[in-house]
């Protein structure tokens, strides 16, 4: 793949406490993305630092830090910065961390083990709006939903009140699969104003993440997938 054909992500930030780990995901970042920024912290208060203060395109997180959990971090981007890609990378395989990162905000789930070429992928398939979780906990998820009952409601995502003309422009956006670097750029507006408006927008749809947005879109048929 070219680098004018990587996908559109202009900065990473990467919260993991092991050395190793880090340096595969930056490696990982580096090749999936053409020449992003990428910032690292090694503990869940350098992440929030680093975070009340820049705002980053896709952060590569891990539960398990020395002061902390990790599902902080998730819960603040998905609070403060709801258009950033949120990609868990941990060893806890159950539901309870599971469902805990994915109502927060985090739109992909990997446990730790994939090489680095199955990592870039799943990087790329995160930016591309489909879901990013490895084959566990795909499975995990289906025997939840089996064993619930859960179902869709076809009214799922109506909106609390009426998107406005750039909310919904922002939204087929970010089905697309764009960024908040690339929606900013797009439509000529800061990267404050892109996220404040997904804030909104996720507010008045009762979703958390990009998948919902995703599929928020498709419901309201204002977007067809490929």
């Amino acid at each position: 793949m070219s680098a004018s054909e990587l996908p559109e992500i202009g900065s990473v930030l990467i919260v993991e406490d092991h050395h190793d780990a880090i340096e595969v995901l930056k490696t990982v970042a580096a090749s999936a993305f053409n020449q992003p920024d990428i910032v690292t912290a090694s503990t869940l208060s350098q992440g929030l630092e680093i975070l009340k203060s820049r705002i980053f395109d896709m952060a590569l997180l891990d539960l398990g830090l020395p002061d902390g959990s990790g599902i902080e971090l998730v819960k603040y981007i998905g609070a403060h910065h709801p258009g950033s890609l949120i990609v868990v990378t941990t060893i806890f395989d159950d539901e309870e961390h599971l469902f805990d990162a994915l109502r927060s905000g985090a739109c992909g789930y990997l446990l730790k083990g994939h090489s680095p070429d199955e990592l870039q992928n799943y990087l790329v398939d995160a930016v591309s709006g489909r879901p990013a979780l490895s084959p566990k906990i795909a499975q995990s998820m289906l025997g939840f939903f089996r064993q619930s009952g859960a179902a869709i409601d076809s009214n799922q995502f109506e909106p609390s009140e009426p998107l406005t003309k750039r909310e919904t422009e922002i939204l087929v956006l970010i089905a697309k699969g764009c960024g908040v670097r690339e929606v900013s750029d797009l439509l000529e507006i800061s990267p404050n104003t892109v996220s404040h408006h997904i804030k909104n927008l996720y507010s008045k749809l009762n979703i958390h993440n990009r998948a919902e947005a995703t599929a928020a879109a498709v419901q309201l048929k204002i977007f067809i997938p490929n």
